[in-house]
């Protein structure tokens, strides 16, 4: 059971959700439309935005040939998303900082 009125509802844009947000509306509150519908996929939760930007990197269509080359791949576009957000301690500052920390930790692993 819900203690408080939902502001907003996040989902993709199935015409089907319109009638269920207008039935939460009359349910708290028949002469104004307290809740509003977000219509984007990816604001749904943190998991889908976070895999929603890989997917626009890589293409609807990109199929690897073996789980090592996927493997791969993902690994380091993690790495680098990881760089970018800047989650590495005692990281040199710049691209710089990136270049050697991206070739000291890729000959570690050759």
């Amino acid at each position: 059971m819900r203690l408080h009125r939902p502001v907003s509802i996040c989902t993709d844009k199935a015409p089907t959700y319109r009638k269920v947000i207008r039935e939460i509306n009359h349910d708290y509150d028949p002469h104004f439309n307290s809740v509003t519908h977000i219509g984007r996929k990816y604001l749904n939760n943190r998991i889908e935005s976070e895999h929603a930007a890989l997917k626009r990197l890589l293409g609807y269509r990109q199929i690897f040939r073996s789980l090592r080359s996927a493997q791969a791949t993902l690994a380091g576009i993690e790495t680098k998303r990881t760089l970018k957000r800047d989650h590495i301690h005692n990281k040199q500052p710049r691209v710089k900082g990136e270049i050697a920390f991206m070739h000291q930790l890729f000959q570690e692993a050759a």
